[in-house]
């Protein structure tokens, strides 16, 4: 519900920001996929998927994805940061 009151917004600023860099004119269709959505919140039992919120947005059907969720940035960031932990733990 949050992401479809957005969408008009987020095409539009595209579109001005593509016209602002590039000089180009584009426009975009933006849906989202009542069939596939996110897991739901984590309940306690690690066996079932889960995400704490987030997008993923596609396009190519499906062949470009990008994972834009909590989850995924918390990855990204622990996985940054591996080097710092070892050299704080090993040193």
């Amino acid at each position: 519900a949050l992401v479809a009151e957005c969408i008009g917004d987020a095409v539009k600023e595209y579109s001005k920001v593509i016209k602002d860099l590039t000089g180009a004119s584009k426009n975009c269709k933006v849906t989202v996929d009542q069939k596939v959505q996110l897991p739901p919140a984590p309940n306690g039992d690690a066996s079932t998927p889960s995400c704490l919120g987030g997008v993923v947005l596609a396009c190519q059907k499906g062949t470009i994805t990008i994972d834009n969720t909590i989850d995924s940035r918390l990855q990204l960031v622990m996985e940054q940061a591996k080097p710092t932990i070892r050299k704080l733990l090993f040193q």
